[in-house]
């Protein structure tokens, strides 16, 4: 493969002998045409004919030469040659030097172009060219055109002529080729330095890529730098689009907004920060966000390092064993009250009856132990759903097609007593099947606790819009309503035992919903805003087996 760098060396040599050529050309044809007395110059056309010739050749050569080395060698031979024969025609004298200053310079290119051997080869060849031609002149082999005298010239002088050209071109190829080779030396450094700092730089580049947290670098002022790709798959921004902006203005955070003597960055004192993001799809994200200083040499590079992480899943996963702590201690208080109380009730319950069925009771004794015996069986449900919601359940899944228990509880709901005036129902559902492994009941049961929610957060009335779908392996059952909505803070303990939103709820239905889901190994999620109404969809994986009448 050709040296590029060779090449290009030769395609200059080639364009500066065009343009000597070319001006001794245009003197040439000057001198003749201003002279009364014209010496001989019909040679010295040939000469100039012959170069460019040679020039064109040179040219063609580079498409299909490899070894330019050789190319190089014949060009500067060639070059030699010439120059000899300009100082044959145009002749010399010991006042003025002609084209006799060629020669260290053509010996100088082939030195640079070929380092230290060729240098001196070529300096050799000068040498012996000068040297065959005032020989050829002194023995009358060829006429002596401008150098008649050299004939006459003691054979000293012609050698010492010979000799200053020999030490001059030796001299020139010398320093000429130390010149290039300590060039080359540095060249190569500096390539090697190149090849080092681009491959460190690429594997930088791959190191913050590979990393799994958001980078991102600010400067002192707290505006944008650098975002790696992991970071924008969080932020779900381009790099190139947030570059130059403040981070506060990206992150949206308060904490963000104050930096050291308040030029706008991040404030130092927070070594670790959650913040509240919102993507621009306007999904939510909780960031973990860790800062420090970017220390610089320069003061003027200094800035901030900011490593995020996205922890959104983890704070769900918490909330989660937050609740199955407060219902493993449920749990164990159910234990407790389904002995202290549960007994009780049955014995007043028993004894009101009893009492009841005494004679000569009055109406107020009777309207009394009415009102014993049915609070004792409400308090006695009461119970039960709280023991259903604290006590595992062991009755074994089975194969549901979760179509038709919908249908059917919608069909019941049209006719409910929660459903009013100016509540309407809509039920949508995709193509079937819909099999889970479920217990038909309980999921009767999540129906009518997320509908009786929904119609509730509607006092005044609205739509009601009941979805069953399937979604990548998953059934889906939305519940979507128009009513108060829920508020951002109440939204993380809804699915609490005894924490309510209505004051005539007991605190119990969305944590029997939640726990049925879970038991079931399904997920609930629930989209809420005040007064932008409320949307529960729940998630059960679909069977694989097809459902059997």
């Amino acid at each position: 493969m050709a040296d590029p760098i060779l090449e290009s060396r030769l395609k200059r040599l080639m364009l500066f002998r065009v343009v000597m050529i070319t001006t001794l050309l245009l003197v040439a044809v000057y001198v003749e045409a201003v002279s009364e007395v014209l010496p001989l110059v019909s040679p010295l056309y040939f000469l100039i004919a012959a170069t460019y010739a040679l020039t064109i050749a040179y040219v063609t050569a580079l498409r299909y030469v490899r070894r330019l080395e050789y190319q190089a060698v014949l060009q500067i031979f060639m070059d030699l040659l010439t120059i000899t024969g300009l100082v044959y025609v145009t002749g010399w004298s010991g006042s003025r030097a002609g084209f006799m200053l060629l020669y260290p310079i053509s010996v100088l290119s082939g030195s640079v172009l070929l380092y230290r051997r060729a240098g001196l080869l070529l300096s050799g060849l000068a040498t012996l060219s000068y040297a065959a031609m005032l020989f050829a002149v002194r023995m009358r082999w060829a006429p002596p055109l401008a150098l008649g005298d050299v004939p006459l010239m003691p054979a000293r002088q012609l050698v010492y002529s010979i000799f200053v050209t020999g030490v001059a071109c030796t001299t020139v190829a010398l320093i000429g080729s130390y010149l290039s080779e300590n060039l080359r030396r540095e060249r190569q450094r500096l390539a090697q330095t190149a090849d080092e700092m681009a491959d460190l730089r690429e594997f930088n580049e791959v190191i913050v890529n590979s990393i799994q947290s958001g980078l991102l670098t600010t400067d002192a002022a707290g505006r944008i730098l650098h975002l790696n790709r992991f970071g924008e798959a969080i932020l779900d921004r381009r790099a190139l689009e947030i570059r130059g902006l403040p981070l506060r203005d990206v992150l949206s955070s308060p904490q963000l907004e104050t930096g050291p003597a308040g030029r706008g960055g991040p404030a130092p004192r927070h070594a670790r920060l959650e913040v509240a993001y919102r993507r621009p799809d306007g999904s939510g994200l909780q960031l973990g966000v860790s800062i420090a200083p970017l220390a610089s040499a320069d003061p003027g590079k200094e800035g901030f390092l900011l490593v995020f992480q996205d922890l959104t899943q983890i704070k769900h996963l918490e909330e989660q064993v937050r609740v199955k702590e407060k219902l493993a201690a449920v749990g164990e208080m159910a234990a407790y009250l389904a002995h202290e109380i549960r007994n009780p009730l049955g014995s007043i319950s028993g004894s009101a009856q009893v009492l009841m069925e005494e004679p000569n009771l009055s109406p107020d004794q009777e309207r009394l132990l009415d009102i014993i015996h049915r609070e004792s069986r409400r308090l006695s449900d009461s119970l039960n759903q709280f023991l259903f919601q604290a006590r595992p359940s062991k009755v074994p899944l089975g194969l549901v097609d979760l179509g038709p228990v919908i249908s059917e509880a919608v069909a019941l709901l049209a006719n409910a007593p929660e459903v009013g005036a100016g509540h309407h129902v809509e039920f949508d559902a995709d193509a079937g099947p819909y099999p889970c492994l479920a217990r038909r009941d309980h999921i009767v049961q999540v129906f009518w606790n997320l509908v009786r929610n929904g119609l509730e957060a509607m006092p005044e009335g609205g739509w009601l819009r009941i979805r069953l779908s399937r979604d990548r392996g998953d059934v889906v059952l939305s519940i979507d309503d128009e009513g108060v909505g829920i508020a951002r803070e109440q939204q993380r303990r809804i699915f609490e035992p005894f924490h309510s939103t209505t004051s005539s709820g007991t605190g119990l239905g969305l944590a029997i919903v939640y726990r049925i889901v879970k038991e079931h190994g399904g997920d609930i999620a629930v989209s809420s805003s005040p007064s932008q109404g409320t949307l529960v969809q729940v998630r059960l994986p679909l069977a694989e087996a097809a459902v059997t009448a």
